[in-house]
């Protein structure tokens, strides 16, 4: 059996294609719903006829207002990812003694990333707020795929084969799954919501629920496993970001529907705050995805149950 072989490059175009997916494209997205300019060029692909790659932003903004930079932006970032997901096929196909995983994983991902391009032009082209849900859902499954992309192919998970044994390992692989559908259910609810086609009621106790879930992802981690160093930094990661997303998430309340709705005498002032309170909450809990996502993949591929009669943990 041959040597594995590490392809650090690789690694790093996944890592370059999660931020920019992250940031630019699930960013900016969600700064479109909150602006509600996701209609701001309602013809695709084109802008109202001028050119996707116009950089003239300035120009853009004084014919079709400051709101519709957000949306030719967030297209040009669409169409970066693309490129990248082109880039990561053409890279663990062409490239010899790649893994069969990251062959059936860099495909996905294109896939994934052409589905998104297609249901985007669709929302535009048919003004249906429906299927601006069901893109901001499948902007997660993207997610979802380039973490596992980063995991597969990164140096340890390449290089180093140690798997452990414990009594706990079904528990955790089975509680991270659970942490993992229920945040797509709530994210099903919370997408609705921003697209304003559901109530606040269901996407509240959908996050108390999946809260509830992580803090005991978190705390399997910290009972069985925190000489685990890989597990025990993305359980400790975990909880950070869970406690910034339950604070963006009342600061979020707090300003559309809570007692600071009506504060803030500028329209201005109160349309940034809410904004800006909308998006970083839906920026917190992709990254909440990504790490649980991590989670469960370490726990499925590196932790097998103990043997039979074997009490407590026991290593590999």
């Amino acid at each position: 059996m041959s040597e594995p072989r590490y392809f650090p490059w690789i690694h790093r175009l996944a890592w370059a294609s999660l931020v920019v997916s992250v940031l630019l494209t699930i960013g900016l997205g969600g700064a479109v719903t909150s602006a509600e300019v996701g209609m701001a060029y309602p013809t695709w692909p084109d802008m109202n006829g001028a050119s996707l790659f116009n950089f003239f932003y300035g120009e853009l903004a004084g014919e079709h207002g400051a709101g519709a930079n957000l949306e030719h932006t967030h297209r040009q970032a669409g169409t970066l990812i693309g490129l990248m997901s082109i880039g990561l096929v053409l890279a663990t196909l062409l490239v010899k003694g790649v893994p069969a995983a990251w062959k059936r994983l860099s495909t996905l991902i294109l896939l994934l990333v052409i589905a998104q391009g297609l249901l985007g032009a669709f929302r535009v082209t048919e003004n249906a707020q429906a299927t601006g849900v069901i893109h901001a859902v499948g902007a997660q499954l993207v997610v979802v795929a380039i973490v596992a992309m980063i995991v597969r192919s990164s140096r340890r998970w390449t290089l180093d084969r140690a798997v452990r044994r414990s009594a706990e390992a079904g528990k955790l692989r089975l509680w991270s799954l659970v942490a993992i559908v229920v945040l797509f259910l709530n994210l099903v609810a919370a997408a609705s919501l921003r697209h304003k086609e559901a109530a606040f009621g269901g996407h509240f106790v959908l996050a108390l629920t999946a809260s509830a879930v992580l803090l005991g992802v978190v705390w399997l981690v910290a009972r069985h496993f925190s000489d685990h160093g890989p597990l025990w930094r993305q359980a400790r990661r975990l909880a950070n970001l869970l406690g910034a997303q339950l604070g963006l998430g009342l600061g979020t309340w707090a300003f559309i529907w809570g007692p600071m709705a009506g504060r803030l005498e500028s329209e201005k002032a109160r349309f940034l705050a809410q904004a800006g309170f909308a998006t970083a909450h839906l920026l917190v809990g992709v990254c909440v995805l990504a790490v649980v996502t991590a989670i469960y993949l370490e726990a499925k591929h590196r932790l097998l149950p103990a043997k039979s009669g074997a009490g407590g943990d026991e290593a590999a």
